[in-house]
């Protein structure tokens, strides 16, 4: 067996394991999590299917009983749309990733040891990014792919073209982001975090600007409005772009086009095969002398004191007792080291940020009777909290775990569990509030709302904020993994999963609980005027109630399992 077959096997190997330890869990908690997978799954496909019928009766009414559909016109750009984002969401999810997995994994340093070629390293680690970056994407696209298909109707090779394009779309930006990585760091390094702070705040806002300009969303003021939207969508079809050749190719499978399917599947390929022997070359060249001085800075002692922000942060916090102060510290201390999880967390935000940029053209439009307007907030109350909910699983739940073996220090602080649970739980929901907060009130200003719209989103905001992370906080240390180092491992566990959909199931009890009240317009008026004080009180203490449930209890039940944990 060839070094890359017995490190792949290897891998393998663990994975069989992990899934065979899904065995000892609980039964309720495995048959929860699976039947609410299912049901997720169902969700995105019967929302899709609907999605996509609607645009053919709509395009039967707009364009007659021809052969053309509103679908056929649409289709391709809207595709186009999907695979360019989904591209440039793999790009910066692998940078991140390869920085975790080729720098800061435990394994690197046996591997790096072994008498392994440095392509077998490469190849080995780079496939584990691979398939840790795209296994969402493929998880949650399924679905949707699954109701075009069978809404269009589409033969047989639709079905196998899905996947052969899929696996050489993704080595695509895996190749960029690794190669991306290698570089920055091998040039980087030496640097303390200052300059690539800059550097990244330059790229973020350079980005932002460019996409904020070249997909600004028309105002839907006359009747050119759908062609403005297309056009937009059509900027994204460009010959040189891998999403293009994968949305063309997956769209000729499906109407039949064998020929152009097989001509761009071949494209893909050969674009892949290319990058991933650069981003070979690019490891052999720059890895070794990047982690070396990286590693090197890292167990350099330093012979002045550090300043900046968090040299200050004691002086900050002195109006929390000690030793909770000494807590909260330490955890952001950490949390600023880890390059991978700052760098993530400003991503969510920006990507945030560039959605309430173009809500202004919403606010403005149109679409400005009740009825619109109560969907609109609606949606947008649901968008935000989906944002809140991303955050909570992946940087929240991790936080007890990532006390790691270190957590019998804890034992033997002047502190006890359930001071290490609450100080997680309020460390969080500062940090949150201060930026989910502001940005809700910030979309609701934007979008115009009533007082009382206004007034139910920001309780939403608010309200989620305290349950998702009492929910995450509580999950996270009622399913530790002490043994694992990485963020995104701990998350993909059972615990992590079991979290993700319990935030979903929170949030769409708060998003009904907000339609009652936003919605009354619509359905208030064969009730009487009277009415609407008591749906607004009930909406209120239901949202109040639900929240107190999803912290309370799953906090409850960390805290039991913290204080029976021998370390």
């Amino acid at each position: 067996m060839s070094p890359l077959a017995t490190l792949l096997w290897a891998k393998r190997r663990v994975s069989y394991h992990t899934l065979r330890s899904v065995s000892r869990q609980s039964k309720l908690k495995v048959g929860f999590v699976f039947l609410s997978t299912c049901a997720l799954l169902y969700g995105i496909y019967a929302l899709s299917r609907l999605g996509f019928h609607l645009f053919e009766v709509f395009g039967s009414e707009v364009l007659g009983g021809g052969q053309l559909s509103l679908s056929d016109i649409v289709m391709a750009r809207l595709l186009s749309v999907f695979a360019l984002v989904l591209f440039f969401m793999l790009i910066f999810s692998n940078l991140l990733i390869t920085f975790q997995t080729f720098y800061r994994s435990r394994e690197v340093t046996f591997l790096l040891l072994s008498p392994i070629s440095p392509s077998t390293f490469f190849l080995s680690r780079f496939i584990e990014c691979v398939s840790f970056s795209s296994w969402a994407s493929a998880f949650l696209g399924a679905p949707i792919m699954l109701a075009y298909g069978l809404e269009t109707q589409a033969p047989w090779t639709f079905y196998l073209a899905l996947p052969l394009f899929y696996v050489p779309f993704i080595a695509i930006p895996a190749a960029i982001g690794s190669m991306l990585v290698m570089v920055l760091v091998h040039h980087l390094a030496r640097f303390r975090r200052g300059p690539w702070l800059a550097g990244g705040l330059l790229v973020v806002t350079a980005l932002f600007a460019y996409f904020r300009s070249r997909f600004r969303l028309p105002s839907f003021d006359d009747s050119n409005d759908i062609a403005a939207l297309i056009d937009i969508m059509g900027r994204t079809q460009s010959p040189f772009l891998p999403s293009h050749w994968v949305s063309q190719g997956i769209l000729q499978a499906a109407t039949g086009g064998v020929g152009q399917a097989a001509f761009y599947f071949l494209l893909l390929l050969a674009n892949a095969a290319l990058l991933v022997w650069l981003a070979d070359a690019v490891a052999s060249r720059y890895f070794y002398s990047g982690y070396s001085t990286l590693v090197g800075g890292e167990h350099r002692p330093s012979m002045r004191p550090s300043g900046g922000p968090l040299a200050r942060l004691d002086r900050w916090l002195a109006f929390l007792p000690e030793p909770m102060r000494a807590m909260v510290v330490k955890d952001l201390r950490v949390f600023w080291r880890d390059a991978a999880q700052w760098s993530q967390f400003i991503l969510f935000f920006g990507v945030l940020a560039l959605y309430i940029a173009n809500l202004r053209a919403l606010a403005g439009n149109s679409l400005n009777d009740p009825i619109w307007q109560a969907w609109r907030t609606l949606l947008n109350s649901g968008a935000a909290m989906l944002i809140l909910a991303s955050l909570t699983t992946r940087f929240i739940y991790p936080l007890m775990s990532l006390e790691g073996r270190r957590f019998w220090i804890l034992g033997l602080a002047p502190i006890s569990r359930r001071q290490i649970l609450f100080e997680k739980l309020w460390l969080s929901v500062g940090c949150l509030s201060f930026f989910t907060v502001g940005l809700s009130l910030f979309s609701a200003l934007q979008l115009r709302l009533e007082p009382v719209a206004l007034a139910i989103s920001l309780l939403g905001t608010v309200a989620s904020t305290f349950g998702l992370s009492g929910l995450a906080v509580g999950l996270g240390s009622l399913y530790p993994n002490f043994n694992e180092d990485n963020p995104a491992r701990i998350v993909s566990g059972m615990g992590g999963t079991l979290t993700f959909i319990l935030s979903m199931l929170y949030i769409l009890l708060v998003l009904a609980a907000q339609g009652v009240v936003l919605l009354w317009r619509d359905f208030g008026e064969n009730l009487a005027e009277g009415l609407f004080p008591w749906f607004l009180g009930g909406a209120v203490g239901w949202i109040l109630i639900l929240t107190l449930l999803a912290a309370g209890l799953p906090l409850w039940l960390g805290l039991r399992n913290l204080e029976r944990t021998e370390l």
